[in-house]
């Protein structure tokens, strides 16, 4: 019997590696108004999207409730009695917290589930979750899929560019980056998740500019063993930034992932960013 691995709906984690790796998800939710939706079951990216600009007031997120967690985690539960679960950082989401709660429920059932804190979001979450995935298939221990995972939280850098700060400051996950508010609205600013947060890097005057900065920092890590990018509303950028780091790093293939609804909620259209798993010293 092996390992099962859970993750959230931030992780952006393609269809095929979730059927590869049989890794359970458990949604987060968009709330337009009085209308909940299960992101990636009830909205997806393209609907999401499509009506963000005309949403007044603009959307908010939920979390998963530890019921939820409790059906993947039972789910599951069926062909395992071990379960590592990897989920959006705890400073941004009460998501580690429910499933906590979930984990500990089903404990006194003898259950082994341990949650783990990402301290990141999206690439970074998917990265982790995958792999897992792939350890777990391979036939690694819990104590070893865990200790994996937990050695890739202080190497998997996100960095993004963002049109705007407006809707990350309204979502209220500014977090640091409140520095660069107040007439930096209308700047290109790049942020960062450093342990779990959202920070702020660099301000800088124009798309252009602001993408060959990215890519600056993306391709500055010396041992890259991993990397990926991130888009929310612009298919085309996100595929000429890919092969622009596969030109300066042809020894990788960087993945693409669509952003989904509940991060797009606070980083809005227009988006793209990058993942650097950095390798172990």
């Amino acid at each position: 019997m092996s390992v099962r691995i859970v993750t959230d709906s931030t992780a952006d984690l393609a269809p095929q590696w979730l059927q590869q790796y049989k890794i359970g998800v458990v949604p987060l939710s968009v709330v337009f108004g009085d209308e909940v939706y299960k992101e990636g079951v009830e909205m997806t990216p393209d609907v999401f999207y499509e009506r963000l600009p005309s949403a007044k007031p603009l959307p908010t997120t939920s979390a998963p409730s530890v019921g939820d967690f409790l059906d993947v985690y039972k789910e599951a539960l069926k062909e395992t009695d071990e379960i590592i679960s990897i989920h959006l950082s705890s400073k941004l989401s009460a998501t580690h917290s429910a499933a906590s709660q979930a984990a500990a429920q089903l404990a006194d059932e003898g259950a082994r589930i341990d949650v783990i804190d990402s301290e990141s979001v999206s690439l970074g979450i998917g990265f982790m979750a995958q792999a897992a995935g792939k350890a777990a298939a391979a036939g690694a221990t819990f104590d070893e899929i865990k200790k994996l995972v937990k050695s890739m939280v202080p190497r998997m850098h996100v960095y993004v560019v963002l049109d705007t700060l407006e809707y990350v400051r309204r979502g209220g996950r500014i977090g640091r980056a409140r520095a660069f508010l107040g007439n930096m609205l209308r700047v290109k600013p790049i942020l960062s998740f450093r342990h779990g947060e959202v920070h702020p890097e660099e301000r800088v005057r124009t798309r252009s500019l602001a993408l060959d900065r990215l890519f600056q920092i993306a391709t500055s890590y010396p041992n890259i063993e991993q990397i990926g990018v991130a888009y929310s509303t612009n298919a085309v950028e996100a595929d000429e930034f890919k092969r622009r780091l596969e030109a300066e790093l042809p020894e990788l293939k960087a993945q693409v992932t669509r952003l989904g609804p509940v991060v797009g909620v606070h980083g809005g259209p227009g988006v793209l960013g990058v993942g650097v798993l950095e390798g172990e010293s």
